[in-house]
């Protein structure tokens, strides 16, 4: 009988079971569970007792199940669909096992595959998210933290350039040049913190402007030979003449790097030399590629630290004596290499240590010197058309207010109005008549760059030209561009000094 069922269906892992009214087997072909005639069909499994009530069902059924998980005597597990067939005619009840455990296993294996694939997915986008969320908060609180500090350092800074002009005896002059120095020195370590987060994000550029290289050697060369006099140590510049006087490149950039080795090596070495060498590679298409090193004979860095000398925030050597912010290697690595070059490293402990870069740099092939005449030099006040100048001075830190009163009273060329709320700044401007306005870029309620945009769009005479100064620690490529876009005409740094602020306005005012 169970032949003539088989003959209906192709697939091989199918068994065929007949019961009776009772539940016990007739006829069974064993191709997956082995029964005897008699058996209880519920041995197979506790599943066919819940259907018991159609053992001796008098009607036609045909009731499917689908992926009913089974197990055999031998404990080999199987998932099936299973077929319950009775009849109205007396015939045994017909049960039909399919074995389909390869399908589902591979549906259940695409499925988890899928599955995982949505959950990596999720996960990776969660984890750029919280990457990202985490990236701005700490520019945000470095770009805050940055502000906060250096408006009572404008103060600082700012008032030291006023008292050095004061009749002071030589001990006043001495103190007030430890406060500048260690005010200096609380600026570059901001400075540092700020440069490797923009290069970080990559928001630095590389400004190209013509400069005198060879001045700039010049320059390092006297300031650090009398360092190593002071130090009893020897400074040498190994410097190739034939190296074109003038380039088109970022001066400050290049300059911070040469600084932080020489720094650097100067602060580890105490007997013996530091060489500074500069030699010409090759030329080709107005393009010179130099090879630059820094060499010690200080103390040196172990081999097993070297790879990580540029990490950020990393020191090797943890002493008072060698303190530092663990910042300077990895600028010097970041602007090498947004500036086309390689930088690397040998050194040896307790015989001293190399830095070697490999950088090319635009050159003018005109190289008169004529060509670097700067206007901006030029003494602007000679060409005064006024006497007195109306300046507005929209700032909320009273300390950067009294350095900016100050220097300017000394002048004698300004008067000088102060407003600490950025909503007092518009009435202001539509209420008097202003030759130049300083704006802090963090101002309360309003910020500076929103309002120096309302003052351009007012319909009073002189909002459209007056020169507005930007006062920001904030100097972000992004950033200049949206001062300038808002109708800004210049930046002035945070902290600034006197001259560079008199600079500044005197190279607006008309």
């Amino acid at each position: 009988m169970l032949e003539t069922y088989r003959g209906t269906y192709f697939h091989p892992r199918t068994q065929f079971i007949t019961i009776d009214a009772s539940g016990n087997v007739l006829e069974s072909d064993d191709v997956l569970f082995s029964l005897k005639k008699g058996d209880e069909i519920s041995i197979v499994s506790p599943f066919f007792e819940g259907l018991a009530a159609y053992f001796d069902a008098q009607e036609d059924n045909d009731i499917k199940f689908t992926c009913v998980h089974l197990e055999n005597k031998n404990k080999q597990e199987y998932t099936c669909d299973i077929e319950f067939k009775t009849f109205a005619d007396d015939k045994p009840t017909l049960i039909i096992i399919h074995d389909f455990s390869d399908h589902y296993k591979y549906y259940q294996e695409v499925a988890q595959s899928r599955n995982e694939s949505v959950i990596n997915s999720q996960i990776l986008e969660l984890k750029n998210k919280y990457l990202k969320e985490k990236e701005d908060f700490k520019n945000t609180f470095i770009a805050n933290f940055s502000h906060e500090l250096r408006n009572p350092l404008t103060g600082v800074t700012a008032f030291c350039s006023v008292l050095q002009k004061t009749d002071m005896s030589l001990e006043q002059q001495d103190y007030v040049e430890v406060i500048k120095s260690s005010a200096d020195h609380l600026k570059n370590m901001i400075g540092d913190i700020l440069e490797m987060s923009k290069i970080e994000v990559g928001k630095l550029a590389i400004e190209e402007e013509l400069f005198d290289f060879h001045e700039l050697i010049e320059m390092l060369e006297f300031t650090y030979s009398v360092k190593a006099k002071q130090k009893n140590i020897e400074f040498e510049v190994d410097f190739d003449d034939s190296i074109p006087k003038y380039f088109e490149s970022d001066k400050t950039r290049i300059k911070q790097v040469f600084e932080n080795l020489i720094e650097n090596a100067f602060k580890f070495t105490t007997t013996g030399k530091v060489t500074f060498s500069v030699r010409q590679n090759q030329r080709r298409a107005r393009k010179v590629n130099l090879n630059i090193s820094v060499k010690d004979t200080g103390i040196g860095i172990p081999a097993e630290k070297l790879d990580l000398i540029f990490n950020s925030f990393t020191q090797l050597n943890n002493s008072k004596k060698y303190s530092g912010t663990g910042l300077g290697l990895s600028i010097v690595q970041g602007l090498v290499e947004l500036m086309g070059g390689k930088i690397t490293v040998e050194s040896e402990e307790n015989v001293g240590s190399t830095f070697k870069m490999n950088i090319s740099f635009k050159y003018p092939l005109n190289q008169k010197e004529n060509s670097l005449e700067d206007k901006s030099d030029i003494e602007h006040k000679n060409f005064l058309s006024k006497e007195k100048y109306n300046v507005l001075l929209a700032e909320d830190s009273e300390l950067a207010q009294m350095a900016v009163l100050k220097i300017l009273a000394q002048e004698g060329h300004f008067y000088l109005d102060i407003i600490s709320n950025g909503e007092d700044v518009i009435e202001s401007v539509i209420h008097n008549e202003y030759d130049l306005i300083l704006m802090d870029i963090r101002m309360p309620g309003t910020h500076g760059d929103e309002l120096t945009k309302m003052i351009r769009s007012l319909p009073v005479q002189n909002c459209k030209t007056i020169p507005i100064l930007a006062i920001t620690a904030n100097l972000y490529d992004t950033d200049k561009k949206r001062y300038k876009k808002m109708g800004m005409n210049d930046i002035i740094e945070k902290p600034f000094d006197e001259k560079t602020l008199l600079k500044k306005i005197y190279k607006h005012l008309k």
